[in-house]
């Protein structure tokens, strides 16, 4: 199945799940006694697909590392592992409570039809031209990542309607230390990760 069937088919899959797209990228460098020193961490969606003739298709398509640890006010750099992916993906923080874990709850994901609507125009379709994106970023607490409804995305296609320069995003976990924020890709839910902040 081509990469545009693929979309397509995981919105057929997944009920419609439309994904954000990416958000214009949010400073967080943070200062140490002797000057400006970077902090962080990055996380990047990696793809891989493999068919076994009459008996599997897997798709590899995964968040690397899954879990990332972040200072506090520090950023988080998510992007894409190699050129090329068409499909839009979110790091949207979420209740762990709400991780959807059975095959069942991925096909219904009631977490990623909320993801989904806080960031298309119509979230019943895939982003892409007759379908743009209105909020690349969606802040629900203070600004950075720090609560659930908090969700960033990236989307790198221009014939899909990807405006240029969202490949990547940079954003500040402005979690307090101590916190664990658990995410999901709103559009693929089986893509679940954590984000540890010390």
């Amino acid at each position: 199945m081509g990469s545009g069937n693929r979309l397509r088919g995981g919105f057929v899959v997944f009920g419609g799940i439309a994904i954000s797209v990416m958000a214009a990228a949010l400073a967080g460098v943070a200062q140490s006694g002797s000057g400006a020193k970077a902090c962080g961490a990055t996380v990047k969606v990696t793809d891989h697909e493999k068919f076994v003739v009459n008996r599997y298709a897997m798709d590899a398509m995964r968040y690397v590392p899954g879990t990332a640890t972040v200072k506090s006010g520090c950023t988080l750099t998510f992007a894409f592992a190699t050129p090329g992916q068409d499909v839009p993906h979110s790091i949207s923080i979420v209740k762990k409570s709400e991780l959807p874990r059975t095959t069942a709850e991925m096909q219904s994901c009631k977490v990623c039809k909320e993801i989904k609507a806080e960031h298309v125009k119509d979230p019943t379709e895939p982003a892409g031209p007759h379908n743009p994106i209105l909020h690349w970023l969606v802040n629900a607490g203070r600004p950075g990542l720090d609560v659930p409804g908090d969700s960033i995305s990236i989307f790198e296609d221009a014939d899909k309607g990807a405006p240029p320069g969202h490949k990547s995003m940079v954003v500040r976990v402005s979690a307090p230390p101590g916190t664990v924020l658990h995410f999901i890709c709103g559009m693929h839910p089986w893509m679940q990760g954590a984000i540890v902040v010390t």
